[in-house]
């Protein structure tokens, strides 16, 4: 007896049977979920490669680093981790970390405005069937400003998702640009921060990339680095999560 196997997912019927107002925001979706992972990989494996692009560590490298870490994020080529890193690399912690913060102010302005352009009313009812994001776009369109860039501020601090893709969200649940700019930057300063430092130690080994880096401190060191980092990050997100949990709770009893 033999059994048949599925047919393939038949991703241009299914493509075809979204409202047309989504159809632009399913392929940014999709787009920035895989694109900004492949290329943040390719950009860790060439930090020397940056560093020499950019020529120099000075302020006027820093711009340019900056404006593109602004256009590569903003149109989700980039994720704001490798790009981080690579700012904690090139310029230390403390221009690297102003670089980064103007650098992820500029990306968050683009990504929100391409995802504006996008976002229609369908998007915002796929978001509605959603209990958590419900609650969260009701938040957003219906509280005080304060309290809104407050959630915003805390879905950054725990990562829920790809930069691009978080940006796309945040623009279908009608964040307001004053209250997505403000909670974004806040969100993210902590983690910003902590990735410039973690870079700027790693390259104060002298070290040129992290290939270099595991040569000359060994492999057991770099492994227990990004050990060290993961864990971090995961503290901060969890606690940021926990928070973010307890407000949508309360914003869930207050809607009832």
């Amino acid at each position: 007896m033999t059994t048949q196997s599925p047919p393939p997912f038949a991703w241009k019927q299914f493509f075809q049977t979204l409202p047309s107002g989504m159809r632009g925001g399913f392929v940014l979706f999709i787009v920035w979920c895989v694109l900004p992972l492949t290329c943040g990989l390719i950009l860790l494996a060439n930090i020397n490669s940056a560093h020499e692009w950019l020529g120099g560590e000075d302020f006027k490298a820093a711009i340019i680093f900056a404006a593109s870490y602004a256009v590569l994020t903003g149109l989700g080529v980039l994720p704001t981790y490798a790009a981080t890193i690579v700012g904690g690399w090139v310029f230390g912690v403390e221009l690297g970390f102003a670089a980064c913060a103007v650098g992820y102010l500029g990306g968050s302005t683009i990504g929100f405005g391409i995802s504006k352009l996008v976002c229609s009313d369908h998007v915002a009812t796929w978001i509605d069937s959603r209990k958590r994001w419900r609650i969260i776009r009701k938040t957003i369109l219906e509280e005080h400003a304060f309290k809104a860039t407050g959630i915003i501020a805390l879905i950054r601090l725990s990562p829920s998702g790809p930069f691009a893709v978080t940006n796309l969200v945040l623009a279908a649940c009608g964040a307001g640009w004053t209250e997505f700019l403000i909670g974004s930057s806040v969100g993210i300063a902590p983690r910003t921060f902590f990735a410039c430092f973690m870079a700027a130690s790693a390259s104060a080994t002298g070290a040129t990339d992290i290939q270099t880096l595991a040569k000359n401190q060994g492999y057991m060191a770099v492994i227990v680095g990004i050990v060290i980092f993961i864990v971090t990050l995961a503290v901060i997100g969890w606690v940021a999560r926990a928070a973010l949990d307890r407000a949508l709770r309360d914003e869930a009893t207050a809607i009832r």
